[in-house]
């Protein structure tokens, strides 16, 4: 800063209030600021404003991982949503790892941006709420209902309601023998998720049979839906639907359906979960539950941003805001 008020002839205070649109100076005097910021490539440095205002202007996104399409489309949406308020996104990946999720969340991390935006995956409610919280931040995701009225503020996802909803559909159409494809030990969302399963069964009439739920490994990838499947042609298992707890692994498991000579949806309907932009290109189409997820980023970022406004962000109690959801109903489930 101080080469470009000895470039334009001034001091280093007025090159601070032309680059900030404080104090007063007259146009002549912006003109020779803004000429000498340009021939010299001066640049802002976010970090050194952070150390005197306590501020980066960077908030940070906290996912399990961007393989899975519909964390990077979230990514997008929450990028887009603090564009419009003057905000930066950086985005940290976790893995699925418990202890990388406890360390995203440390006063460590939380000294590099101004707030947080946490999906969980590997840790539970219980572990989240007892770290202390030394930022704002908002988690995407159920709040347990002995939480309310605590920091951090949460923007509910559907989990439970939409997968209940997706499978009341498989039932309307006369489906009994729905079988579900889930993660292993159902971690967080996969758990509701399971819920939102039974309780649809149970509402119907229908048993819970545990040789009808698939687990798998890794729900990110493609090969787990069509491994699972496979699996459970092999095991000559009676089934006349797939409720599948994400649409990578409905679209994997729709692959094997095909070339296995499986009419869909005559013969197995399908749902899946996520609305990701592939399941309207699927040969049929992706019946699935649409998690609204511009509603959700919008919601968060408008949480965060109301707390880091304030002058102590704990002056406001927890808050709690639902994105809702919508099924799209497909090819995949009605004939």
């Amino acid at each position: 800063m101080s080469t470009v008020a000895e470039k334009a002839g001034v001091s280093a205070k007025t090159v601070s209030n032309v680059i900030n649109g404080t104090g007063s100076f007259s146009p002549e005097t912006e003109n020779r600021v803004r000429a000498a910021v340009e021939e010299l490539g001066y640049r802002i440095n976010p970090f050194a404003r952070g150390l005197r205002s306590r501020r980066t202007g960077t908030i940070g996104l906290v996912l399990p991982n961007v393989q899975q399409p519909s964390n990077a489309e979230l990514a997008e949406q929450v990028i887009r949503a603090s564009e419009t308020g003057g905000l930066k996104v950086v985005v940290e990946t976790t893995r699925g790892s418990a202890e990388r999720e406890r360390t995203a969340l440390s006063t460590s991390y939380q000294e590099l941006v101004d707030g947080i935006i946490y999906l969980p995956h590997a840790l539970t409610p219980e572990e989240y709420l007892s770290l202390p919280v030394t930022q704002p931040t908002v988690i995407l995701g159920e709040r347990k209902a002995d939480a309310a009225g605590l920091i951090p503020d949460h923007v509910e996802i559907s989990d439970e309601q939409g997968a209940h909803a997706a499978v009341a559909h498989l039932l309307a159409q006369g489906r009994r023998r729905i079988a579900a494809i889930g993660q292993q030990g159902e971690p967080q969302a996969g758990s509701r998720r399971l819920d939102g399963y039974r309780r649809a069964l149970a509402e119907s009439g229908v048993a819970y049979d545990d040789s009808l739920v698939i687990g798998v490994a890794d729900p990110d990838l493609w090969s787990s839906g069509a491994g699972a499947v496979t699996r459970l042609l092999r095991t000559r298992v009676r089934f006349d639907a797939l409720f599948c707890h994400n649409d990578v692994v409905a679209i994997g498991a729709l692959s094997v359906l095909e070339r296995s000579g499986v009419a869909v949806p005559d013969e197995v309907a399908l749902t899946g979960f996520g609305d990701i932009e592939a399941a309207r290109f699927t040969s049929p189409p992706l019946t699935t539950v649409d998690p609204r997820r511009e509603s959700i980023a919008r919601k968060a970022v408008e949480l965060l941003r109301s707390r880091m406004d304030l002058p102590d962000f704990h002056d406001l109690p927890g808050r709690t805001e639902s994105a809702g959801f919508t099924l799209r109903v497909r090819g995949s489930s009605a004939p």
